[in-house]
């Protein structure tokens, strides 16, 4: 397997840009998989700087719903049919985020479906567990398991008039069952980093996790709990960590520091065979 970050936070390369999302084009001997795409047209313009050939994508996922995850996807089409999108039912709800002042700002998916044909003929709706190819899952509503991953905070859905805390359950994992064991990869990881590995492996109990790639939304994470999560990885003895997007950079070293060459800060413009 190959991957290749086509949008982060981050970039150091010439002529790659960067922005606030995420997006992952993933070569599989079962199928190429967009995964994520970013919240604007960042992908696409740095996918032929990077050797990437969106033409061969077999399917995309939208890990939630999300602007700077799925904002992106319009812009598929300039160059491209449509292929089957996968999205959990629950990603096109509106989204909300708490501002500093108390107000709530929209953060859900920016594009009406009705007015893009293209994608509304290709949406496949997932559920809890959805198999896309022969050692490809997509597991959504994944389940709290850890007292210090709480609720996520200041995250809401709903109508104008009627709006609840956001739980999350559209974020969904990518999961590859290999000889290696698991590849997980997951674009913020709003339930949390350590309820979603958690998952994976009550869902694989025969199978250790060998890759986690992930934004993991620890930006603002209190120092405890980023050490619980670091103690976390380190005691479920995975090999390959590459952390991104939602992160955050103090965690970013943090998590270099402790795991050392198993962690991998890739950002923008990186390619890495897995």
């Amino acid at each position: 397997m190959k991957i290749h970050i086509l949008s982060d936070n981050r970039t150091r390369k010439r002529n790659i840009l960067a922005e606030h999302g995420l997006s992952i084009f993933i070569e599989h001997e079962n199928a190429n998989i967009l995964f994520d795409t970013g919240q604007s047209d960042v992908y696409v313009r740095n996918a032929p700087e990077m050797g990437v050939d969106l033409r061969r994508t077999d399917c995309i996922v939208l890990s939630h719903g999300h602007y700077d995850h799925c904002g992106g996807l319009v812009a598929f089409s300039k160059s491209n049919h449509f292929p089957g999108i996968y999205a959990h039912e629950a990603a096109f709800e509106k989204k909300y985020a708490k501002n500093p002042d108390g107000t709530l700002r929209e953060i859900g998916i920016p594009w009406p479906c009705d007015e893009h044909q293209g994608i509304k003929n290709n949406l496949i709706a997932t559920n809890k567990n959805t198999r896309i190819a022969p050692g490809i899952h997509l597991c959504a509503e994944i389940p709290s398991t850890v007292p210090f991953e709480g609720v996520p905070v200041g995250f809401y859905c709903g109508n104008e008039e009627n709006k609840a805390p956001d739980m999350m359950k559209d974020e969904q994992m990518l999961v590859f069952y290999g000889d290696k064991g698991l590849s997980v990869f997951l674009g913020c990881s709003h339930p949390g980093i350590v309820n979603c590995l958690n998952y994976a492996k009550k869902l694989f109990p025969d199978k250790k996790i060998h890759t986690l790639v992930a934004g993991m939304h620890l930006e603002s994470a209190t120092p405890l709990r980023l050490q619980l999560t670091i103690q976390h990885i380190i005691d479920m003895d995975i090999g390959m960590v590459i952390p991104l997007h939602c992160t955050g950079i103090f965690a970013i070293c943090e998590m270099k520091r402790f795991l050392a060459e198993r962690c991998h800060p890739l950002c923008a413009g990186d390619s890495i065979e897995l």
